[in-house]
């Protein structure tokens, strides 16, 4: 495993666990148990988005290009590990703790590679290029 991997899955453990504090909390100081979940999972890719973005990947591109990209991408993964957490469990029959656990690793393989390539590499790489060109054809 390379460097910015094993920082991308110490970022997640650290997403998990400001989402299940923000939950504890939420919930012991009255918040119902979805408003709780809302608010706790924001929690989680806010401390994502902050950490990836600083720690991870060292991005210096417009948060205004990041941030939605970043948004984006978190809901396509949400979308893409439920589809087939149902369709291993459900589907194939799985039992649902190891259906959970293939479909969370699929769900991080493809937040890696989009936040690497696309929300947080992207505009770094076609800068990098652009001048690379320049400069070569100097």
């Amino acid at each position: 495993m390379n460097g910015r991997l094993l920082r991308f899955a110490a970022v997640g453990l650290l997403n998990t666990g400001a989402d299940l504090l923000a939950f504890a909390m939420l919930t012991a100081a009255g918040c119902s148990v979805v408003t709780a979940q809302i608010l706790a999972y924001g929690c989680g890719m806010l401390n994502s988005y902050l950490l990836n973005r600083s720690w991870t990947f060292g991005s210096g591109a417009s948060r205004y290009r990041e941030l939605p990209r970043f948004l984006l991408l978190n809901l396509a993964v949400l979308a893409f590990v439920a589809w087939l957490l149902e369709q291993l469990h459900a589907g194939a029959g799985l039992p649902l703790l190891p259906s959970k656990l293939l479909a969370t690793g699929a769900g991080m393989i493809v937040n890696y590679a989009g936040s690497r390539c696309w929300v947080f590499g992207a505009g770094d790489y076609s800068t990098q290029a652009r001048r690379k060109t320049r400069h070569d054809h100097s």
